[in-house]
């Protein structure tokens, strides 16, 4: 059989469409829909619903996709060790927690693919770590950047200390201290962020027992920093994203004690890593290191 269709049927699962994965391929959409037709002939099984809402996969589909997936990845991974040298081939999907997607991805992508014009990078923006949690599981993504460690699924290699810090209107009567202790929060209304809190900026929000903005979906960063500029509350981000926006119109102060977080890569746990792969995470790593001196970057 040939190997697109494998390649068309697994991007149609994974992206839910058809249309984008026909897209992806450069296929029309006529063309696409008699390669996933000529592919259940084939084998003789009905393997995707098709609705308007886009596919689904079929009972028989469910017990074809991880065996088809293994083929497509055993497929590019071939494809990569018969490369000439260090020219590798493929394609990689990367979670990217937005601060990091805002501050760091644009540079380490131009460069990365300046060394590897070959190779095809797919970035996936995540509002929160949930999210990201979420793709790893349903093995969406290749690797990650993201601000919480998970151990039990994920390899993880720390990048740098990113410190949070308060935000609040320049006319906030906290504005005459030079740093913040958790008990000056005390009664304060607190806007809470999509990417969310680590569990030590919980703790302080939960001791200073203040209010916190509740918001129907995802609040983003940019929307957030826009609520305290309007004087609706402050908030605890990290520098990273404060960077990432600009400054006017608020003022920061660091805590005291400081709270970090700490951003990593993530590699999936268990899961045999292809070349290019890895070649991104080591780049990645290096990369932050050398630019990420001003964020406290971990040696």
């Amino acid at each position: 059989m040939d190997i697109n269709k494998y390649l068309l049927f697994v991007r149609a699962v994974d992206t839910g469409n058809l249309s984008k994965a026909a897209a992806q391929m450069n296929y029309s959409q006529t063309a696409a829909s008699h390669m996933l037709a000529s592919m259940e002939e084939e084998l003789g099984q009905k393997l995707l619903y098709r609705g308007r809402n886009g596919v689904s996969l079929t009972e028989e589909g469910e017990r074809v996709y991880p065996l088809a997936k293994e083929i497509v990845e055993r497929e590019e991974a071939i494809r990569e060790l018969t490369g000439e040298g260090n020219i590798y081939h493929g394609k990689i999907r990367v979670g990217v927690i937005t601060s990091a997607a805002v501050s760091w991805m644009p540079q380490i992508f131009a460069e990365f693919r300046k060394l590897h014009p070959l190779v095809e990078l797919i970035m996936y923006d995540a509002l929160n770590n949930e999210i990201m949690k979420d793709w790893f599981s349903r093995d969406f993504i290749d690797c990650a950047i993201t601000a919480e460690a998970n151990s039990r699924t994920n390899r993880n290699e720390p990048l740098i200390k990113d410190p949070y810090y308060v935000i609040m209107p320049d006319d906030h009567m906290l504005r005459v201290h030079h740093k913040i202790t958790p008990q000056l929060l005390t009664g304060e209304a607190f806007i809470v962020p999509s990417e969310g809190t680590s569990y030590e900026v919980g703790k302080i929000i939960r001791q200073a027992k203040g209010k916190t903005t509740q918001m129907q979906g995802f609040l983003s960063d940019q929307a957030a920093i826009s609520m305290v500029r309007a004087g609706c509350g402050i908030s605890i981000m990290p520098k990273l994203v404060l960077d990432a926006y600009g400054s006017k119109g608020y003022i920061r102060r660091e805590f005291e004690p400081e709270v970090c977080r700490i951003i990593y890569f993530c590699l999936p746990a268990g899961k045999t890593i292809r070349p290019i792969t890895k070649s991104f995470a080591d780049f990645v790593t290096g990369w932050v290191r050398e630019h990420g001196k001003h964020d406290r970057a971990l040696s």
